[in-house]
C-alpha cells in the first residue's frame, strides 16, 4: 500500500500482520537498565546533602529565594489572560514587604515614603506613582523590574475599565449623535 504526498511515495506498513509485542518493541523505547545498588546509594547521598544545604541557607539566601519565587509568581500572573481580584498590586507589594521579614515602617523608611502612604498602596486605596514603582525596582536591585510592577498596575486598570458600568453610564450623558450599527 502506497501513499502519495507532495510527489513523494511512502510505503505504509500493514500493522495487522504484527503481534502486539512486536508493535510495542517497535514504538516504545526500552526502559533504562536496572539501577545498581551503588547508583541508588549515590542518589540517596545526593538528596541527603541537598536537604542539608537547603536547611543551612543563610537568612539572606532564604529571603532571596522567597523574593525570586514572588518574582516568578508576579510575572506568570501578568502574562496570564485571567484576572484575579486578590492578585492585585497591593497583594504583591504586601508579599514583597513580608518576604523580607521587615516591618512596614522599616520598609517605608528604606524607600523614603511615609508608612501611611505604603499602607494605602498595600490596601489599594491609592494608586502608586511611577517614581514609587522605580524605587521598588531599585530596592530589589533589579530582581523585580519596574516594568513587571507597571504591567501589574495595568492589569488592574484594564479590569477596572472593563467592569466599571458606572463610568459608562456617567459618560454616556456627554455623547451626542452616537454611531448606530446593526450587527
Amino acid at each position: 500500500m502506497k501513499n502519495r504526498t507532495n510527489n513523494r511515495s511512502y510505503e505504509l506498513t500493514d500493522f495487522s500482520k504484527l503481534s502486539n509485542k512486536e508493535l510495542a518493541e517497535a514504538f516504545v523505547f526500552p526502559s533504562k537498565t536496572p539501577v545498581t545498588v551503588q547508583e541508588k546509594k549515590e542518589e540517596e547521598d545526593f538528596w541527603i546533602e541537598r536537604r542539608k544545604q537547603f536547611a543551612n541557607r543563610t537568612p539572606q539566601q532564604q529571603i532571596y529565594d522567597k523574593l525570586l519565587q514572588l518574582k516568578f509568581q508576579l510575572e506568570d500572573y501578568v502574562v496570564s489572560n485571567q484576572y484575579q481580584a486578590v492578585l492585585n498590586f497591593g497583594y504583591f507589594l504586601n508579599e514583597y514587604v513580608n518576604r523580607q521579614e521587615k516591618p512596614d515602617k522599616e520598609f517605608a523608611a528604606d524607600i523614603d515614603i511615609k508608612p501611611a502612604v505604603l499602607s494605602q498602596y498595600i490596601n489599594n486605596h491609592r494608586r502608586p506613582p511611577e517614581k514609587f514603582v522605580i524605587r521598588l525596582e531599585l530596592h530589589s536591585n533589579g530582581m523585580i523590574p519596574a516594568l513587571a510592577w507597571f504591567k501589574l498596575l495595568q492589569k488592574d486598570k484594564e479590569h477596572e475599565i472593563m467592569t466599571d458600568t458606572g463610568i459608562r453610564k456617567e459618560e454616556s450623558k456627554h455623547i451626542k449623535n452616537k454611531l448606530e450599527f446593526a450587527y
